[in-house]
């Protein structure tokens, strides 16, 4: 049974899920995930499965949200996530600073920014106070929603380097349901009625939670030239009071409690709209204001103080007006000449569903990774990563980059998304760079390392084989690591034996390579071929580096023993023709068997008892790994981490000359008993590259 995925959505109160977030968590409970919430309330919230009590506060200085970091761990500790989505400054600075192992394992943090604090023309204590915070906790954030022009285009600026993903999204979106209604002269009548309003009183309102950033006072210092201009000129204010009642008392000592009305929250906001003549705003920041697109909705006339995110929505046409402090009042007085004003501005792109749309591909979308190889054809390391894309495609878009060759059929049948490299030079990997924006390059040869450090990436080096000593190669890949986030090498050996280990010792980690059993049984059963059982094989390319030519040499010594030695040698590689004269020279047509390249060798595999390696240099080669899985016993030059492995694994068998592998071969043939290897889950090496990712994103 699939395990159902999870989301969290984060706020610091109760009313912003309810007031904001309801349709997102509609459209994950539809998705089929599981939901949870987390606020420091207890108010039932619709689409929930889970509702969470942290006890974070909206002020940054209280003790409490230290102790709310702590619940919010102690959470993600217990609950593995896909996906949190954080709202709200102190609720994302929770969630953020609280989800820094979960991001390591898997979790993708998304934050949305309904409104930077520092914004231009900020006082300087919020730059000073919100701006480093914002900038620290980027390097924690996956994706970064942005609400609005002013603070997507400064996020691009500022946080791209820590936060590779900023989006900009026009809001949380409106619902024009709430305002497809019709209220009757009557209903507008007895509405207006209830508040002590006359048809022909001059209604301006503004829908907001009284506070200092919504600057209600502003208004209410208006009113008396106002009211002095025309009496029946009346303010309506409805909102939670966040203020205790410091607004009321200043429209008292205005002498304007008469026409300024305080009307506390109010689930009527759609009528109260209906039944005024122009929406005022006096806010000095704004992420992206509802209340202004709704009011747009209702036809209704705006003007508002020039403030950020208002200024995306209107601009000084069709009855919006953004205007300095100075002009509010003349322009109010204005629009009194025209009681019925009415605004028509497209809200298409501000509408709940468009966003809803938006949001889910920003869910849906996956960081890419694009595999880079230099190599054409199918061997180890390019298995590896091949074996890697597979494992992860379930939370990267994943891309084989490499030459044009014969690996193009491989990954095709395999399903592996494939970038060729057409040219092969830095211009054609700058263009594929622009395109697919990776989060992350994963250089697998030294060549492909050296054309990613060229390149402003999240770089990976996999080392596969063993430098052993100082070469040309050896310092250009040295080079290459200037502009490397991680190194990961095969084995420990492979890292020590490198000249230059100590100076990149602090970006590298020791992951030993280890095989996918179950793929291999799966082809395995897969293969319809019928072959021989072979006493030995070869399984590698034909080439210097791997020294194919020993293992005739080796027959040729063998058959002194046992006359009908079977070997099988897989592979192919530009010391084919001379491994045909040798056999020939050696007449051991009989003994040896040239299969080529098998694009599914492992049931060949499973017809041998030994592995026969001859390699001049390793890291930890797969094939090993492979014949291992399958119970093989492994006859290896001293190479790579194979002495090391040998001396746990019983059945790796280490060889100096000719002579010394021929006795050991022989010796496990006289044997009929089979082995049976102790072989690492592969779910751990996964787990370990999903790591590596998670610590450089």
């Amino acid at each position: 049974m699939t395990k159902k995925k999870k989301v969290l959505f984060v706020a610091t109160v109760d009313s912003h899920i309810l007031a904001f977030h309801l349709p997102y968590l509609e459209l994950f409970k539809q998705k089929g995930w599981e939901t949870h919430v987390a606020t420091n309330g207890k108010e039932k919230i619709p689409f929930c499965d889970h509702k969470h009590t942290i006890c974070m506060e909206r002020s940054p200085f209280r003790l409490n949200n230290l102790k709310a970091i702590k619940q919010m761990k102690k959470l993600l500790e217990k609950e593995h996530f896909d996906i949190i989505h954080c709202h709200t400054p102190m609720g994302s600075v929770v969630t953020r600073l609280a989800a820094k192992k979960a991001r390591k394992n898997g979790t993708r943090v998304i934050y949305t920014a309904h409104g930077f604090h520092f914004y231009t023309g900020a006082p300087l204590i919020n730059w000073l106070l919100f701006y480093p915070v914002e900038w620290y906790l980027a390097k924690y954030t996956d994706t970064l929603i942005t609400i609005n022009h002013e603070d997507y285009n400064r996020a691009k600026k500022k946080f791209s380097k820590p936060c590779h993903d900023i989006q900009y999204v026009p809001g949380v979106g409106i619902d024009p349901k709430k305002f497809d209604f019709k209220m009757t002269q009557k209903e507008k009548h007895e509405l207006r009625a209830s508040l002590g309003l006359k048809d022909d009183d001059f209604v301006m309102i503004f829908p907001a939670r009284l506070d200092k950033n919504k600057n209600q006072g502003f208004l209410i210092k208006c009113m008396p030239k106002l009211i002095k201009e025309n009496p029946k000129i009346y303010l309506l204010l409805p909102g939670q009071d966040e203020l205790n009642g410091k607004y009321q008392n200043l429209a008292k000592k205005l002498g304007v409690e008469n026409n300024v009305h305080f009307l506390g929250k109010r689930d009527d906001v759609p009528r109260l709209l209906k039944i005024s003549n122009i929406v005022v705003s006096s806010s000095k920041r704004e992420g992206l204001p509802c209340f202004i697109l709704e009011s747009i909705l209702t036809h209704r006339a705006i003007v508002g103080l020039k403030c950020r995110g208002i200024s995306d929505i209107i601009d000084d046409q069709t009855n919006c007006f953004l205007v300095e402090k100075k002009d509010f009042n003349s322009t109010i007085l204005k629009l009194q000449n025209n009681m019925h004003t009415r605004t028509n501005i497209n809200t298409t792109q501000y509408m709940t569903k468009t966003i809803i749309l938006t949001m889910e591909a920003i869910y849906d979308k996956k960081n890419t990774i694009i595999h880079l190889l230099q190599s054409n054809k199918l061997s180890g390391a390019e298995n590896v990563a091949i074996s890697m894309i597979n494992h992860l495609k379930d939370m990267y878009d994943c891309y084989y980059c490499s030459p044009v060759g014969p690996i193009c059929k491989t990954l095709k049948e395999r399903g592996i998304k494939y970038i060729p490299l057409v040219n092969n030079n830095i211009k054609e990997y700058s263009e594929i760079i622009k395109k697919y924006k990776p989060v992350i390059i994963h250089a697998h040869d030294v060549k492909a390392s050296l054309i990613a450090s060229t390149q402003k990436t999240r770089n990976i080096f996999h080392v596969h084989f063993d430098f052993k000593k100082l070469t040309i190669k050896s310092i250009v890949f040295l080079i290459a690591t200037i502009n490397c986030k991680k190194i990961i090498w095969v084995s420990n050996k492979s890292l020590h034996n490198y000249p230059f280990y100590k100076i990149i010792k602090m970006k590298s980690t020791v992951l030993e390579n280890r095989i996918d059993a179950k793929y291999i049984h799966d082809k395995i059963r897969q293969d319809e071929n019928k072959y021989p059982e072979y006493d030995m094989i070869y399984l590698g390319r034909l080439e210097d580096i791997k020294n194919p030519i020993r293992a005739i040499e080796i027959v040729n010594r063998i058959i002194k023993i046992y006359p009908d030695v079977k070997l099988a040698i897989v592979g192919d590689g530009n010391l084919e023709e001379e491994m045909k004269d040798k056999i020939r020279s050696y007449n051991l047509q009989g003994n040896i068997s040239l299969y080529g390249r098998l694009e599914n060798p492992y049931k060949i595999l499973n017809q041998s008892k030994i592995l026969l390696v001859t390699s001049v240099a390793e890291g930890l080669p797969l094939s090993v790994l492979e014949a291992l899985s399958l119970n093989k016993y492994v006859v290896s030059t001293k190479v790579g981490d194979l002495p090391r492995l040998s001396k746990k694994e019983g059945s790796i068998f280490i060889y100096n000359t000719d002579e010394e592998a021929s006795r050991l071969i022989a010796s496990i043939l006289s044997k009929n008993n089979k082995n049976k290897a102790k072989i690492k889950p592969y779910n751990e090496y996964i787990r370990a590259i999903k790591k590596i990712y998670r610590e450089i994103t």
